[in-house]
C-alpha cells in the first residue's frame, strides 16, 4: 500500500547555524500557503493569503534587513564612530541572501569603499571639487565595484559613500577617512551575522525545494505501483493510486501558478539570477510532464481492474519501479542542477536501469496470449518511454 512517507519522499535539507529562527520562517510560509490551499477558490481572501505567501520571504529578509541596519548603527555610536551612516549602509548591503555571498560582497565591499574613499581624498586635494572632478569619480567609483564584483546595488553605494567626502570639504582628515573604513567594516560585519543566522530561503530556493519534493513523490508513487506486480492488483489498490495522482497533478499545477506570479527569470531580474528563474522554469515543465504520464499510467491500471484484479508482469513492475528511482534521482539533484547548470546527477545510470527492465517488460509481454494484459503493458512501455527521454535530456553526463 501507498504510505505518507512513500507520497513526501527521502530528500531532506542540510541546516545552518540559524536553524532556528529559519524554521520560524519556514512554519509561517507553511501556515500561508496551507491557508491558500484551504481557502474557496478565486475568493477575496485566497487572493490575499496568495499574495502575503508570495511575499513572506521578501518581507522577512526586509524585516531582517531592517534590524541589522539599527544594530550597525548603535554599535557604530558605542564604538564612538565619526558617522554610524557607512556602519547601517553596509550592513543592508551586506545581508545577502546566503552566508558565501555576504562574505564575498563584504570583503569586496570594504576593500571598494577603501579605494573610493582615497581616490576621493586625492581628487579634492589635487583639483578641489568642480562638475568633471564629481563625473570622474562617479565613472572611477562605479569601475572599481565592477571590478570587485558587487553587482548593481553594491556598486551604486561606493560613488554614493566616494561622493560623501566632498560634503566635508576642508573638514576631511585621515582620521575620518579611517573612521568611515572602520564604520563600513562593522556594518559588514553584522550583516555577516545576520545573513549566517537569520536569512530564509530565496524564492528560487522555495520553488526549487517544492519542485523536489513533488519529484520524490511523484517517483515514490511509480515505485509503489510496481511492487505490486507479483501480488494481484485490487480496484481499491488502483483507486488509491489515481487519488494520489490527481492530488500531486493538482499540487503542481498550485506551484506552476506561483511560479508564474513570481515570474522568475523574468521580473526583477537579470544574470545569474535570471538563468536560475529560467531554470526552475525548465524543471517545473518536466516535472508536469512527469504528473501526466504517471496520471496515465495510474489510470491505465484502474481502467484495468474494472473486472477484478489484475496481475502485472514482474518485468513491468520492475520497470515502474526503477522509474521511479530515476525520478527520484533527478530530484534529489535538482538543487545542484538549477544552480550549476547541468552537473553530474546520477540520472543516466538510473535510466540505464530503466531500459534494462524495458527489455525484460517487452519479451514478457511477447509471450502473453492476453490481449488486455498485452495493450495494458504496451501502453505503460510507452509512458515510461517518454519518461525516460525527457530525464536524459535534462541530466548531466
Amino acid at each position: 500500500m501507498f504510505t505518507t512517507a512513500q507520497a513526501k519522499g527521502t530528500r531532506t535539507t542540510a541546516r545552518t547555524p540559524g536553524t532556528l529562527l529559519r524554521d520560524i520562517s519556514r512554519t509561517i510560509q507553511d501556515v500561508l500557503d496551507s491557508g491558500v490551499r484551504r481557502a474557496p477558490s478565486g475568493s477575496i481572501r485566497q487572493r490575499l493569503l496568495r499574495v502575503l505567501a508570495l511575499g513572506w520571504a521578501t518581507a522577512w529578509l526586509i524585516g531582517i534587513t531592517a534590524v541589522a541596519a539599527c544594530t550597525a548603527w548603535v554599535g557604530a555610536l558605542l564604538l564612538d564612530l565619526s558617522s554610524p551612516v557607512p556602519a547601517a549602509v553596509g550592513a543592508v548591503i551586506t545581508v545577502a541572501l546566503s552566508l558565501n555571498q555576504s562574505m564575498r560582497t563584504g570583503v569586496s565591499l570594504v576593500g571598494a569603499t577603501a579605494v573610493a574613499l582615497l581616490v576621493a581624498f586625492g581628487l579634492y586635494q589635487v583639483w578641489g571639487l568642480h562638475v568633471w572632478t564629481v563625473g570622474v569619480l562617479v565613472i572611477v567609483s562605479l569601475v572599481i565595484g565592477r571590478i570587485m564584483r558587487l553587482g548593481p546595488e553594491g556598486s551604486l553605494q561606493i560613488p554614493a559613500t566616494a561622493l560623501f567626502v566632498y560634503v566635508m570639504g576642508e573638514a576631511l582628515t585621515d582620521d575620518l577617512i579611517i573612521s568611515r573604513i572602520v564604520a563600513t567594516l562593522l556594518g559588514v560585519a553584522i550583516g555577516l551575522v545576520f545573513s549566517f543566522v537569520a536569512h530564509p530561503e530565496r524564492p528560487e530556493e522555495r520553488m526549487t525545494e517544492r519542485l523536489s519534493e513533488l519529484g520524490n513523490r511523484l517517483g515514490a508513487l511509480l515505485v509503489a505501483m510496481g511492487e505490486v506486480s507479483d501480488t494481484a492488483l485490487s480496484r481499491r489498490q488502483a483507486t488509491e493510486w489515481l487519488t494520489e495522482a490527481r492530488k500531486l497533478a493538482v499540487e503542481t499545477r498550485k506551484l506552476g501558478e506561483e511560479i508564474e506570479e513570481l515570474g522568475l527569470g523574468r521580473r526583477f531580474s537579470m544574470g545569474s539570477e535570471r538563468a536560475v528563474g529560467r531554470a526552475i522554469q525548465d524543471q517545473f515543465a518536466l516535472l508536469q510532464q512527469t504528473s501526466d504520464h504517471v496520471n496515465t499510467i495510474a489510470r491505465g491500471l484502474f481502467d484495468a481492474t474494472s473486472g477484478g484484479s489484475i496481475r502485472l508482469p514482474e518485468g513491468v513492475g520492475q520497470m515502474l519501479s526503477s522509474t521511479g528511482a530515476a525520478i527520484a534521482v533527478h530530484a534529489d539533484s535538482l538543487d545542484r542542477a538549477i544552480a550549476e547548470g547541468d552537473p553530474p546527477t546520477g540520472v543516466l545510470e538510473a535510466l540505464e536501469v530503466v531500459g534494462a527492465e524495458r527489455r525484460r517488460s517487452v519479451d514478457e509481454l511477447k509471450s502473453m496470449d492476453d490481449t488486455g494484459a498485452l495493450l495494458l503493458g504496451g501502453a505503460l512501455v510507452n509512458q515510461v518511454d517518454q519518461m525516460a527521454k525527457r530525464l536524459a535530456g535534462t541530466s548531466g553526463r
